[in-house]
């Protein structure tokens, strides 16, 4: 065994100064390269020989030194505990569809499940799809920048989503024929566009109403009441509740990034993922009532087992060019462009559903939508055709494909000429009628 010299003054400093460094004795060894039994025996030579300034009452004070070094590492343990609890919290906070709306984190997508047609009891299953786009709710339009020919504002875009539903209600209960089965499903198309987005373009923010964020709790009322309505009248009509599924996607006014519209988190940075979100939280009470939002800007779906796609529209790579057609051009090479891709993803696509243009017509692909806010300023800038306020409604059968097409009018004639069927036009009378 080979003799050592003790310890000196300053080792014994040294061990002591590290043990009221470190939370353990462990890491107070391992930083003066010693084991922890020497340590121990530094300390105890630090308090005999009175380095810390006292004789032989200085060995009571290494007991509270330990006690002290305990109530630390244990505050220690509690602030990491907290820390993390604090770091899960943020987490839930920043997530508002779980923490404020109480809804799943992740929004369910909608799946297109074609099927092979059945022979049923009845004529054969039947869906109906309600296309709702460019409400544009908040966007104001006055009467005589566009000659009296359409007038939109708060009050009226609240009358028109009314007048919509109503109509959707009739032409789905008493208008429905008394042969056929209850529908299978309907299918609520929140198609983009639904706010203006205050402030969007400077234009925009001189006149509309409210800010983005009101824009949006109004539309999402607006939507709510209509489709509780509906759901209720199915129910009243038929005895039974008839599964109503939300499909929303993004459009391009309800984007909160200014300049050219993005390409990457999309959806989420749209309002108009606000207003369907809100829309959810206002009906998830009610079983029969499904909500669908893609994380992309296309929507996949089916109905009656047909398999459908809903997109704005601005993001069909059809580029512009209108030409003495219209915008039906292009819509109809977007459409077409539309079904060649999803085609070559795999996925066939029977008809597209689209807005963004505010023309309602069918092309071959697909249907193309009207709007809530009807002609307005920018419209009437371009010299567009000068369409009223409609939105499409179409029903699809199992076995026939698309059965039939409603363009639903939302106007009023208090709210402009072109809501009048014969203002301003000479009509002959009886008399010259028979000559």
């Amino acid at each position: 065994m080979v003799w050592s010299p003790p310890p000196t003054d300053e080792q014994c400093r040294e061990a002591y100064h590290a043990s009221q460094t470190y939370p353990t004795l462990s890491e107070a060894a391992r930083s003066i390269d010693r084991t922890v039994t020497c340590l121990k025996w530094r300390i105890k030579l630090y308090h005999e020989r009175g380095l810390n300034g006292t004789e032989a009452t200085a060995a009571p004070a290494a007991g509270l030194d330990v006690v002290e070094r305990h109530r630390l590492s244990s505050e220690i343990t509690r602030l990491k505990s907290v820390c993390a609890n604090l770091t899960e919290r943020l987490a839930a906070a920043e997530d508002h569809r779980a923490s404020i709306l109480g809804l799943q984190i992740a929004p369910a997508e909608p799946i297109a499940k074609p099927r092979p047609a059945k022979i049923s009891k009845h004529s054969g299953k039947q869906a109906v799809v309600l296309h709702l786009s460019d409400l544009h709710v908040g966007e104001v339009v006055n009467r005589e920048e566009v000659m009296g020919v359409n007038e939109y504002n708060l009050e009226i875009a609240e009358k028109r989503i009314g007048r919509l539903f109503n109509a959707t209600s009739i032409l789905t209960t008493s208008a429905w024929p008394a042969s056929d089965a209850a529908p299978h499903k309907v299918c609520v198309l929140l198609g983009g566009d639904l706010i203006s987005g205050h402030g969007l373009h400077p234009e925009h923010a001189e006149t509309d109403a409210g800010t983005a964020y009101q824009q949006t709790k109004w539309a999402a009322e607006y939507i709510s009441a209509g489709v509780l309505r509906l759901h209720l009248e199915l129910l009243e009509r038929f005895g039974k509740p008839v599964p109503i599924e939300m499909i929303s996607v993004v459009g391009n006014h309800g984007r909160d990034t200014f300049g050219k519209p993005r390409t990457k988190l999309v959806s989420i940075q749209s309002y108009d993922t606000l207003v369907s979100d809100f829309v959810e939280a206002a009906l998830k009470q009610y079983p029969t009532i499904a909500h669908y939002r893609p994380r992309g800007f296309d929507a996949y779906f089916d109905a009656a087992g047909w398999p459908l796609l809903l997109t704005h529209g601005d993001r069909m790579g059809s580029g512009g060019g209108t030409g003495f057609i219209g915008p039906a051009a292009t819509i109809i090479k977007g459409h077409r462009k539309i079904l060649d891709t999803e085609h070559r993803q795999r996925r066939p696509v029977y008809k597209v559903f689209s807005g963004h243009f505010h023309t309602t017509c069918v092309t071959p692909f697909g249907f193309g939508n009207g709007s809530g806010i009807g002609y307005g300023e920018f419209a009437k800038s371009l010299r567009a055709d000068p369409e009223p306020a409609q939105q499409n409604l179409v029903v699809f059968h199992e076995r026939i494909g698309m059965l039939r097409w409603h363009p639903i009018a939302m106007g009023d004639p208090s709210e402009g000429s072109i809501y009048q069927p014969t203002a301003g036009l000479i009509l002959p009378s009886m008399y010259e009628a028979r000559g």
